[in-house]
């Protein structure tokens, strides 16, 4: 009887020693890996498409930093619109939160390829909710997290932002830092569709 004790006292110690190495092994391998993100520069203002921009898309890099404001982008205009004229929006950046004005909305279409994105007929697309924390589900999941860089990477998929003028555009989130990693300058791809005959 003694023997049994003496033989299950240590268990509960071998389990935490088993879950300290665990962690040990994953600060050590987090630490040898090499922190790493496509980076751009935020879009100028004075930014040109190029001609053949609305085939095969355009880039917009938001510097959305500041998590006490959202920067609003119209796709129209190709550009980030300053304040106070901010009339016309399409999406509307605030960190790693993408959401669209009251009559606009989003759909995911998943890992398809950005060239062919198109939006089927049915698709479910979603408006924004919220008040103090606004948010829109069908794109608020754009990202996935690397636990052993701590980087945001985007998941692959196109979206199809709908403006409240009715316009329908594919985007596609491309990265979610400026130059030296700075966290919170989103980097999307867009270009107008068409909805599925």
């Amino acid at each position: 009887m003694t023997t049994r004790s003496g033989l299950a006292a240590p268990l509960p110690l071998l389990i935490l020693f088993g879950l300290f190495l665990a962690a040990i092994a994953y600060l050590v391998s987090a630490s040898l890996v090499r922190r790493d993100a496509p980076v751009f520069s935020a879009t100028p203002p004075n930014h040109t498409r190029g001609a053949n921009w609305e085939r095969v898309g355009d880039t917009l890099t938001v510097d959305a930093s500041d998590g006490d404001r959202w920067v609003y982008v119209s796709f129209a205009q190709g550009r980030v619109l300053v304040a106070p004229d901010t009339a016309g929006w399409d999406v509307a950046v605030q960190r790693y939160r993408v959401i669209t004005p009251p009559a606009g909305a989003i759909a995911d279409l998943g890992t398809a390829p950005f060239a062919s994105g198109a939006v089927l007929s049915g698709a479910p697309f979603v408006s924004t909710t919220g008040d103090a924390q606004r948010e829109n589900d069908a794109i608020k999941h754009w990202y996935r997290y690397n636990m052993l860089t701590h980087l945001l990477e985007p998941n692959g998929h196109v979206f199809a932002v709908r403006a409240p003028s009715g316009a329908l555009w594919k985007v596609a989130v491309l990265s979610y830092y400026c130059p030296k990693l700075q966290a919170g300058c989103l980097t999307m791809r867009y270009a107008p569709m068409l909805p599925a005959p």
